[in-house]
Order: structure tokens, then C-alpha cells, then sequence
């Protein structure tokens, strides 16, 4: 009986101890990195309804369904959150990129810049969220470096995969290649901003009216 009761006291100690602070669960950081992540995807669906000046912190909270405190404990403020979410929306974009500049067979440059396209539309939350992005850049000076070297790692990936196009497919040499690229990547980037811009506001864009005339580009 004695044992017994020993067992359950040490036993009631444990549950009391950790429920005080003496046993701290342990969080491994994969868990971590994915709640973030979900913290991150509801603040971008908020941003992408309502913008960045008009999502508030509670907001974010009933749109994750997680306690407030889940949330402050991963994030500072919502300057923190839109930081976090804002660089993954970018390298989203780099990824995408790189992916379909390196596939084989090498797509012609009206059919890269359409699957491009059409992913950004399948992927980001809003038309509008990268555009509030840039424009949150303009008077941001600490999210202004991040969207102007995003743009820029953007450009140079066209550039390698029209480098690369003029190689396989018109026969060039890579020097001439890379510096024709060069001058037409800038090119292909406003295409797509172009694109992003007029989906966002102009209320009958026709999209696939746009895709399908990026056939007239010949670069």
C-alpha cells in the first residue's frame, strides 16, 4: 500500500510540475516552422482582402483560428508578419522561375512567361497582393531593398533562361547570347507586371486574351 501511494504522489508531483512550469514540452522546429507558416498563409489571405494598413493583428488571430498568444509568441507585431510572409511570397516566385527556365525541352519564350503567369494566379492569394507589395515599397524602407533585390534575382533568372534559349535554339555563341539576354530580360519582367497590374485593377481583364497574344514577343 505503501508503494502504491509512493507511485501516486510521485506521479501527481510530475503532472503539477509540468503543468507549473517544471516540464516544458518540448517543440521541435520543424513544428515550429510549420505553425509559422500557417501564420504566415492566414496573415496573406487578410493582406490580400483587406491590405497591409487595413489588417490588424486580430484580424490575423481569427483568421488562423490559433490563440493570440500562438500567434505573439511567433511573431513580434504585424510589421514581423508581413516581413515573413512578403519573403515568402517572393522566393515563391524565384522558385518558379528557376524551375521552368531549366526544364527540358526549353519552352519558347511566349510559353515560359504564360506557365509563369498562370502559376503566379494558381499560387498567390490575390491579383492584387504583389501589387500592394510594390507599393508598400515605395515609402517602406526596410521592405524596399527586399522587393528591389527580389526584382533583380527576377531579371537575372530570365536572362539565364533567355541565354540559354538563344543558345539551344537560335544557335548563338554564349557571349552573344548572354548580352542579347540582358537586354531583353528587363523586357520580360515588365511583361509580367504588366499582366499583374492590369488582372488587379481593370475589372474585364480578359487573361487569356493577354497570354495568348505574349506569342507577338520575339525576343
Amino acid at each position: 500500500m505503501f508503494v502504491l501511494y509512493d507511485e501516486l504522489s510521485r506521479r501527481s508531483c510530475q503532472e503539477r510540475s509540468f503543468f507549473l512550469g517544471g516540464c516544458v514540452p518540448r517543440v521541435t522546429e520543424s513544428y515550429r516552422e510549420e505553425r509559422r507558416g500557417e501564420i504566415a498563409a492566414a496573415a496573406l489571405r487578410c493582406f490580400g482582402r483587406k491590405g497591409f494598413q487595413g489588417t490588424s493583428m486580430a484580424d490575423i488571430i481569427a483568421e488562423s483560428g490559433l490563440s493570440a498568444g500562438a500567434i505573439y509568441g511567433n511573431f513580434k507585431n504585424k510589421d514581423d508578419l508581413i516581413d515573413v510572409s512578403v519573403h515568402g511570397v517572393l522566393n515563391r516566385l524565384l522558385l518558379r522561375i528557376d524551375a521552368l527556365s531549366s526544364s527540358n525541352p526549353i519552352p519558347e519564350p511566349h510559353e515560359f512567361l504564360t506557365a509563369f503567369l498562370r502559376n503566379i494566379r494558381q499560387d498567390i492569394v490575390t491579383d492584387g497582393l504583389l501589387l500592394q507589395v510594390w507599393a508598400e515599397a515605395v515609402t517602406d524602407p526596410d521592405l524596399r531593398p527586399i522587393v528591389a533585390e527580389t526584382l533583380t534575382e527576377i531579371k537575372t533568372l530570365f536572362a539565364n533562361y533567355l541565354t540559354r534559349w538563344y543558345t539551344q535554339t537560335r544557335g548563338l555563341p554564349p557571349t552573344e547570347a548572354s548580352e542579347r539576354a540582358g537586354k531583353h530580360s528587363a523586357v520580360l519582367l515588365g511583361t509580367c507586371q504588366g499582366f499583374l497590374v492590369q488582372s488587379a485593377i481593370v475589372t474585364d481583364f480578359n487573361a487569356e486574351e493577354y497570354l495568348s497574344g505574349l506569342s507577338m514577343i520575339a525576343p
